[in-house]
């Protein structure tokens, strides 16, 4: 064996070029292989980082990376990835709506006994209770002029119902681009024209709800827009086809007054009602009322298991909250929430596309 390995050891130092060619020959495969692994596992990374963060995932979907979020918002978030939308998840799953989970109402007037306003009120119930569990990237607060003062309302992502908007009248130039139902106005318009300004003039058909006899100060610059001289009530089941004349309807007889049943969704449905919202909301989801995608609200007091009711009972109709507003200016114990829907099977934390 010795001779051997001198022998061995001699002929390669006798060939110090054939040495160096096979030398390099290996470096170059060694080198590819890793670039290949590199390349392999580079091409694929949100897959194989989702894969080590979220080993429970169902699925992928190498050829539309935004399909999971497209699949599970009802198309409205069509440029996120499925990593990110998995954090979205993911964050939602670990959100706890109380500060006292076992004690719900703790604050709330309806039941708690300390006397002191910090700890029995409105105002201290809704600091200790139903946080933003969403959030929307490019919410905007809308408003006209500008942004600021009451009136104002926070929109997730402006931009996606102008897109939206535009998709559906590529698909059909008799479509209606987008609808806003905006119920609750006293005359200021500043939302609507806000919202105008964001979309698009013409793009949105508004539909404005109020009592009072401000139809005549509807501005000219808001276009598409109509003024119903009503206000919204709990809908009675048991009655007929409505008509018109009437001072309050229920949301399913104004749905029908204006022609909408067989539109697929309100893209915005803004609610400003004094407490109506306590007593009507549970009709926002009933049968042949479209989905309304997205709920800007502002809530009057905390009327007890009522506002539980209405936060669980939004939240099991696929509603997150995205953004949280105390009314500071004119009463603090009014807050201004804002929703948007998503497919259940987000909050259930599926990496399968939606059924729908």
């Amino acid at each position: 064996m010795a001779i051997n390995n001198r022998r061995t050891s001699s002929h390669l130092l006798s060939n110090p070029i054939k040495n160096l060619l096979v030398l390099s020959v290996l470096g170059i495969a060694a080198l590819s292989t890793s670039q290949v692994l590199f390349f392999h596992n580079n091409s694929q990374g949100t897959t194989v980082q989702s894969a080590l963060r979220y080993p429970n995932r169902i699925t992928d979907s190498p050829t539309d990376p935004n399909a999971l979020a497209r699949s599970q918002s009802f198309g409205f978030f069509d440029d996120i990835t499925e990593e990110r939308w998995m954090l979205h998840q993911k964050i939602y799953r670990e959100y706890t709506k109380h500060k006292t989970p076992d004690q719900p109402l703790q604050y709330n007037p309806a039941v708690e006994t300390r006397k002191e306003h910090w700890w029995n009120s409105a105002e201290a119930w809704y600091q200790n209770n139903y946080e933003p569990s969403f959030t929307c990237e490019f919410e905007r607060r809308v408003y006209f002029p500008n942004m600021n003062g009451d009136g104002g309302k926070w929109v997730c992502d402006p931009h996606r119902i102008a897109r939206r908007a535009a998709a559906r009248k590529l698909k059909d130039p008799n479509s209606i681009g987008c609808v806003i139902y905006s119920v609750g106005s006293r005359g200021d318009f500043g939302f609507e024209l806000g919202l105008q300004k964001e979309v698009g003039e013409g793009v949105c058909q508004f539909h404005i709800f109020d009592m009072g006899g401000f139809g005549s100060e509807l501005p000219s610059e808001l276009k598409n827009a109509s003024y119903h001289q009503w206000g919204l009530k709990k809908q009675n089941k048991n009655v007929g086809e409505p008509k018109e004349g009437a001072e309050y309807y229920g949301l399913l007889d104004t749905i029908k007054l204006l022609g909408h049943e067989n539109i697929d969704m309100i893209d915005v449905f803004k609610i400003d009602c004094e407490k109506c919202e306590w007593e009507t909301f549970t009709d926002w989801f009933s049968d042949g009322v479209p989905t309304l995608h997205q709920i800007l609200v502002e809530t009057h007091g905390a009327p007890g298991q009522k506002a539980l009711d209405f936060f669980d009972g939004l939240e099991s109709e696929g509603y997150l909250i995205f953004h949280k507003e105390p009314n500071i200016q004119f009463g603090p114990n009014c807050l201004e929430y804002a929703f948007v829907k998503v497919d259940k099977a987000f909050m259930e934390g599926k990496t399968t596309l939606a059924s729908g």
